[in-house]
């Protein structure tokens, strides 16, 4: 499986779409996708950043048009040339290429750039959070707190799946790992560590604003405080002169790589309504923010009703609501935990890794996801689980409600170690296959069964290959595990001629249990 990015940065749009990007295609690389990004050289672009996250950039050279007055999209000037010039500018740079995921992240394009590269990819990602133009996608990603389906009910066709909301919220690992000691720390809230970001480009010096009137108050020289920017910010340099002149104990920080580390150690922060809004709220840190783009101010207004964070209309309110941190630190914090939980990369992703095998005589034996099945193949799934010739063999015999069925599909999207797929061939269900305790480039284990309504013979040989080819090619694994009962001898029998080994035999509740291994050649 491959993806190919479009993305931007530049002084004008920031860093935000990039950063979001490398979170998601960091969550690729590590299930094996092989992953490559497009990004024009606009001033202020953050094509290093991504080089030197590992991933491969086709380059755009950087274009000065003339407005115009009669574009059709809001942000159409970010592009730097039309949709179509930019369109043929892709083509030219991946001609004889094919991405099984175009995956789009730009407020100058919609459907009219996406139909002129339709035979470069099988599958559209778009990441979006303004709803202001049409898409022809199989997926849309919006991360904005209580957005509503319906805001792109007349942008998408009826095949889109719509991931909507911050539960998708695309967050480094770190946050994730970090969260729950974040959290504990602001049990009792306290002032003393400020962190100050207001986004990587910060085109209009807000910075400096925010540190002049923080040193007008009375807190500020017991203050510890954290300045975060980006190296390509027009006004750095301004900030840390400034920073050297004011009676306050400040460091100015550039590309931090450990956000979230810094952020569970502030108490507080102040910052842009962008996309670290979705990164403070995962660690609980209380927030005075500041819209700076028009574009985040429904964000903003959204969060500030439902005392989230505190919102500032200009820094001059900023004294006055920090002197008063105790009336609302420990009830924002607990709302803004709620908000998001740092695994919205791994959800998209569940989303998006249905895939295609193809064997010798089977060409295209599809892989469907649980998470992406209509209601029909759902149901079959359940019906093949409980089938007693299926239950007979399983560790939990039971039937399976609807009701714990559709739990357990719910659950699946956040997993990052299960997942499980529906086999088809032709249309026609082969079987099921689960893959667990997933630790992708070392081990999986793995089970399979036929489906139990199907006469088709020779269904286990490609259910076996089809599972083998996933986990040592796209999950690059070493070894293959599963379990069989001991009397299971056909089984056992069957797993022997596929190439695995008896590793060991347990007891588990009265009948023993083979433990088979298989390793990559």
């Amino acid at each position: 499986m491959n993806a190919l990015f479009r993305v931007d940065a530049s002084l004008e749009m920031g860093t935000g779409h990039v950063m979001r990007c490398l979170t998601l295609a960091e969550t690729l690389r590590q299930n094996g996708v092989e992953v490559e990004f497009i990004s024009r050289e606009h001033q202020g672009n953050e094509i290093k950043k991504i080089e030197d996250s590992g991933f491969k950039v086709y380059k755009l050279e950087h274009r000065k048009i003339k407005s115009d007055d009669k574009a059709k999209l809001q942000h159409s000037h970010w592009l730097g040339v039309t949709q179509i010039q930019d369109a043929f500018d892709c083509i030219d740079l991946i001609k004889g290429k094919f991405f099984d995921w175009l995956i789009v992240d730009h407020y100058a394009l919609d459907e009219e750039w996406q139909n002129n590269l339709r035979t470069f990819y099988g599958k559209l990602l778009i990441i979006d959070d303004l709803s202001d133009r049409k898409h022809n996608c199989d997926v849309l990603l919006d991360q904005t707190y209580n957005k509503s389906k319906s805001s792109y009910k007349k942008l998408v066709p009826p095949r889109c799946k719509l991931l909507i909301g911050s539960k998708y919220a695309l967050l480094r690992s770190e946050f994730t790992e970090l969260r729950s000691k974040s959290l504990r720390s602001r049990i009792k809230p306290k002032l003393k560590n400020l962190l100050i970001n207001m986004g990587g480009i910060d085109k209009s010096n807000h910075t400096s604003s925010v540190l002049t009137h923080l040193s007008e108050s009375e807190l500020s020289s017991g203050l510890n405080i954290s300045v975060v920017m980006g190296s390509n910010s027009p006004f750095l340099d301004e900030v840390k002169s400034l920073a050297d002149k004011l009676p306050m104990n400040i460091q100015i920080l550039e590309n931090v790589k450990k956000m979230a580390e810094l952020m569970a150690s502030s108490d507080v922060a102040i910052g842009a309504s962008g996309t670290t809004t979705w990164e403070r709220c995962c660690m609980g840190l209380p927030t005075i923010q500041i819209v700076t783009a028009s574009n985040q101010k429904p964000l903003a207004d959204n969060l500030a009703k439902k005392n989230i964070i505190k919102l500032v209309r200009n820094v001059e309110e900023i004294n006055g609501t920090l002197e008063n941190f105790n009336k609302w630190m420990k009830a924002s914090s607990d709302l803004a935990s709620q908000v998001c939980d740092g695994i919205g990369s791994i959800r998209t992703f569940n989303n998006l890794c249905d895939h295609e095998v193809s064997l010798e005589h089977y060409e295209d034996i599809k892989m469907c996801n649980y998470i992406n099945l209509n209601k029909d193949d759902l149901a079959l799934a359940l019906r093949m689980r409980n089938h007693e010739s299926i239950r007979y063999w399983m560790h939990n015999k039971n039937i399976i409600s609807d009701e714990e069925h559709e739990n357990f599909i719910y659950k699946l999207e956040s997993s990052t170690t299960e997942r499980y797929f529906l086999i088809k061939f032709k249309k026609a269900v082969l079987g099921s296959i689960s893959f667990t305790r997933i630790k992708p480039n070392v081990s999986i284990d793995f089970g399979i069964y036929t489906n139990p309504f199907s006469d088709q013979t020779g269904s286990g040989r490609l259910l076996e290959e089809v599972a083998s080819i996933y986990a040592f090619e796209q999950l690059k694994v070493k070894e293959i595990n599963l379990q069989v009962y001991e009397d299971n001898k056909r089984a056992i029998d069957f797993y022997f001629k596929s190439g695995f080994k008896t590793q060991e035999i347990k007891e588990f509740e009265g009948k023993n249990i083979v433990n088979m291994i298989k390793r990559a050649n």
